[in-house]
């Protein structure tokens, strides 16, 4: 099944591929770090990984992120 994401998911995924914090990445969105978190773990539920490192890693392998 293909996995559809929100713009905020999109770039949130972007920013998780760099070396900015999450308080950082939050800034750089405009909302909380709460917010943040929220979005991070429902990326972890849709795309079933346990962490950052996951995320960075499906982001690159789908084309989500190019470096």
């Amino acid at each position: 099944d293909e996995v559809h994401f929100t713009d905020r998911e999109t770039e949130l995924l972007q920013y998780i591929c760099t070396e900015m914090t999450y308080k950082e990445i939050a800034d750089k969105m405009f909302v909380s770090p709460r917010t943040i978190d929220g979005y991070r773990d429902a990326l972890f539920d849709k795309l079933d990984v346990k962490s950052r490192v996951g995320l960075a890693i499906y982001a690159v392998k789908n084309g989500i992120v190019t470096f």
